[in-house]
Formats: structure tokens, sequence, C-alpha cells
């Protein structure tokens, strides 16, 4: 069966959370399948969706994902800003660099 990727980003935005923490599982199990509706997702007016987006990119470690990434460490809400951060060093950390200036 295949999951559904826009679904689960919907699961991001609206669920409890541990629906949460099993949709942002179940979102970087599909790597970079899931890339698309996450980047559309920092861009959300929803600052919690924004946050999610950006904790569920770095559990993915996808270089694609930096300069949107990079973007969201200024971010008004400080969480998505954390969670951006957090991400770029996951990605930094695994692929040995990731060029951005923050890392």
């Amino acid at each position: 069966m295949r999951v559904d990727p826009e679904a689960l980003v919907l699961i991001l935005r609206d669920g409890e959370t541990a629906d949460r923490m099993a949709a942002a599982a179940n979102l970087a199990a599909l790597g970079r399948d899931a890339l698309p509706p996450l980047l559309s997702a920092l861009d959300d007016p929803d600052s919690r969706l924004r946050m999610w987006a950006a904790y569920t990119l770095g559990m993915i470690g996808d270089a694609e994902a930096v300069p949107a990434l990079v973007q969201a460490l200024e971010d008004a809400d400080p969480g998505v800003a954390k969670w951006a951060a957090a991400a770029l060093r996951g990605i930094r950390d695994a692929d040995g660099g990731c060029g951005c200036r923050f890392c």
C-alpha cells in the first residue's frame, strides 16, 4: 500500500502529538518522496506545521532541504528556527558538511 505524503502532512498540521510523531516517522521512512510536501509546509502560515516540517526534514536528512531550512532559520517562530537549525546540524553531520554558512 502506498502512503500519501500529503495526507501525512495534514496529520502534522492537525493531529495530536502522538499522531504527529507517527506521521513524522512515516514521512521520514518515505525519504525523498516526502520532500516536496514538507518543503511546501515550511511556507505554511501555521507555525506549528512549519516546526513539524523542519523536524521531519531533519529526520530525513537530505541535503536538498538545506536552502529551505536555511531560510527557516529566520522564521519569526523560535520553535521553527530551532528545529531548522537541528535539521541542518543533522544533515551536516551525516554528509560531512552541508555547505551552508550556518553550520
